[in-house]
């Protein structure tokens, strides 16, 4: 089975091509183009860019991919049947992307159909006019090459990302259910419990989720009001790992772990975002020559600002988890999403797991932010355990964006 799976949910375009065979699996292509330095001037992801950034590079990663996984069949005098009513139709799936139609059209005409099976691509949830970009990237492929589309939950797929493992397809039993999945990142931060690999055989619950912002999304904000770049989350952990445990004693820095003793399992990182800056307003803002107000704050007390937040973060994240792990009598955790790449989150993780004697998952960092790889292997799954495999299939006229999907 090859699928070519596409992602576009955020500030990633990304596609992938997954083969599997007998458990096997091989990544014949994993391509992503980062918009980072694009959204930094702005301290976060400004959907507009995201959309122009995604009908840009869409087309030439598609290329690049097929050529990796030498599926590149160009012919130059392909002769398509219909010809004129495809592309018509094709026109009319890309009106709305016209530079995307430009470069898709151009490129279909010369090239044949590859050797896939299937197509996947995150319908949501993410921003709506990125999503819309990838959807409907897919549905104008989907059209001429005549493949089939596997609409994919995003949430779902980075928790499929753990089921990937040394070229080996993990069997669903591998990792024992009940389970209490974290999927922590930019855009989201929720405690679900697993009780199977998706529906039909099982499904979903969500516990809770955050009231406000993301964590990751407070590690952007607290990043950008300490004046130190975008994305937050890698900055403020480089930041936090400088300082010595005597050093953050001295420094003293204590800020609120939100909703930590509540007896449920929603989050809310807003205040603590909010602690930070009446904290830095306080101590560390002061008017330069012109009267404006322009931040003061030693290499170490930045250092230790960020440990404290981080570990506040961190504390929040593992006391909620094992909280849900306890109540539902959970026999693993899995650990997902982009901020699941922090490497004192994840240290922190293993040893709170271990002393609880519960079994602890988390995906290679590489797979841990947005990429296609975790969207193939989502499909892969709803393929091989749905009952009925053509309920999973949808045709390029059944598929749209979902900005707001649930996992269910």
């Amino acid at each position: 089975m090859r699928i070519l799976a596409i992602e576009t949910s955020c500030d990633e375009t990304a596609i992938s091509i997954l083969e599997t065979k007998n458990n096997q699996y091989k990544i014949l292509a994993d391509l992503v183009s980062s918009q980072m330095k694009i959204h930094a001037p702005f301290g976060g992801v400004v959907p507009s860019l995201a959309r122009r950034e995604h009908q840009k590079n869409l087309t030439p990663l598609l290329i690049e991919a097929m050529e990796k996984a030498n599926l590149l069949k160009k012919n130059q005098e392909l002769k398509i049947k219909n010809y004129d009513s495809k592309f018509k139709i094709l026109n009319s799936i890309l009106e709305r992307e016209p530079n995307l139609l430009k470069d898709l059209t151009k490129f279909l005409k010369s090239c044949e159909a590859p050797d896939i099976d299937y197509i996947a691509v995150t319908v949501g949830p993410g921003l709506e006019p990125a999503l819309w970009t990838g959807v409907n990237f897919a549905k104008a492929i989907g059209y001429v090459w005549k493949k089939p589309i596997v609409p994919i939950n995003h949430i779902e797929a980075h928790i499929a990302a753990n089921w990937l493992k040394n070229n080996i397809l993990r069997q669903t039993q591998d990792i024992k259910m009940p389970a209490i999945c974290l999927v922590v990142s930019g855009g989201h931060t929720q405690l679900i419990l697993m009780n199977d690999f998706g529906p039909p055989t099982g499904g979903y619950k969500i516990l809770g989720e955050t009231r406000d912002d993301a964590a990751g999304e407070a590690f952007d904000k607290v990043a950008k009001l300490l004046n130190l770049g975008y994305p937050g989350g890698p900055i403020i952990a480089v930041r936090a790992a400088r300082i010595t445990n005597h050093e953050s004693q001295i420094m003293n820095f204590e800020l609120p772990r939100p909703m930590i003793n509540q007896k449920n399992y929603d989050f809310s990182f807003s205040g603590l975002k909010t602690a930070v800056l009446y904290l830095v307003k306080e101590k560390y803002l002061q008017p330069n020559k012109k009267g404006r107000p322009k931040l003061k704050i030693t290499k170490n007390e930045l250092n230790a600002l960020c440990a404290e937040f981080q570990q506040a973060v961190i504390d929040v994240l593992i006391s909620k988890t094992l909280h849900a792990a306890k109540t539902f009598n959970a026999r693993s955790v899995i650990v997902s999403g982009g901020v699941a790449a922090n490497d004192e989150l994840r240290e922190q993780f293993v040893a709170a797991t271990r002393k609880a004697k519960i079994n602890l998952f988390l995906p290679e960092k590489k797979y841990c932010t947005d990429n296609a790889v975790m969207i193939a292997l989502a499909a892969y799954y709803a393929l091989n355990l749905s009952k009925n495999k053509k309920s999973k299939l949808k045709s390029w006229k059944q598929i749209k964006a979902e900005a707001n999907l649930r996992i269910r």
